[in-house]
């Protein structure tokens, strides 16, 4: 006698009932994961952008002989306060020669969630002028001086926090770091 066995309804009941939790665990995984990366990819821009903030404020003050109360860069004024920074650099040419009473501009400042670096060069500079946007996730930029007159300041403590929301969840980078001018 030639006997052929199937599948009962239980049985196809429970491998159905399987299926579907296996297939429900790893779209769980799969969106955990997604949430996860978007998380880190939020904290690394964050941490990019505050470190550019950072190190375009330690660049230019670290090579410049004051602090400016204000400038004007392609026709439009800037002056220095609690969201804005204006370095006076001497000059540089091409040899790495300081040019003698030529000076180099450098702003950086807020506007909105954004952050930029302006830079206004003065005649035989090997610097190039144009604005350059350092962040895009900002949330606050502030500046304070070691003296109440700008121009007599020796050191500038930057502050600067950048977030961003993703999922729900807020992302954060707060940094703290003096600069001290070439001028001491």
């Amino acid at each position: 006698m030639n006997m052929t066995r199937a599948f009962t309804l239980i049985e196809t009941v429970v491998v159905i009932g399987l299926s579907v939790a296996l297939v429900v665990a790893i779209a769980q995984l799969s969106l955990l994961f997604g949430n996860t990366i978007a998380l880190q990819n939020a904290s690394i821009g964050n941490l990019l952008g505050a470190n550019t903030i950072t190190d375009a404020v330690r660049t230019a003050g670290l090579q410049a002989d004051h602090i400016v109360a204000n400038h004007a860069f392609s026709g439009f004024q800037r002056s220095t306060g609690t969201t804005t920074v204006i370095f006076e650099l001497p000059s540089v040419d091409v040899s790495g020669s300081i040019i003698s009473n030529v000076y180099d501009y450098v702003g950086i400042y807020a506007s909105g969630t954004e952050a930029y670096r302006v830079i206004d060069t003065g005649s035989g500079s090997v610097r190039h002028s144009g604005t350059k946007r350092l962040s895009d996730v900002l949330d606050t930029l502030s500046f304070s001086y070691d003296a109440s007159d700008v121009s007599l300041a020796t050191s500038v403590l930057l502050e600067a926090t950048t977030s961003a929301v993703v999922k729900g969840v807020v992302s954060e980078m707060h940094l703290y770091e003096r600069v001290y001018l070439r001028n001491l």
